[in-house]
């Protein structure tokens, strides 16, 4: 009589286990881009855990502060 609540309880938690995982690999993702800036791989998906958004942040503001490429290779050699 009953079986459309179990129905529903099931596809809410289905949901939400999706929408988890999808954050989780956006969180992922946002930190393997960090690592490349100069962060470590954890401390960068810790950081993002809350917000990935905060990363990106971080990640602009790192390119930032990171001191150009030196003369000798922004010259062409023809």
């Amino acid at each position: 009589m009953f079986s459309h609540v179990h129905f529903a309880a099931a596809a809410a938690w289905l949901l939400l286990a999706i929408v988890g995982l999808v954050w989780t690999m956006a969180c992922a993702l946002t930190a393997a881009k960090m690592e490349k800036e100069g962060f470590a791989f954890w401390k960068g998906f810790a950081a993002v855990l809350l917000s990935p958004l905060a990363g990106l942040i971080a990640i602009f503001i790192a390119r930032i502060v990171r001191p150009a490429r030196p003369l000798a290779h922004t010259v062409s050699r023809g």
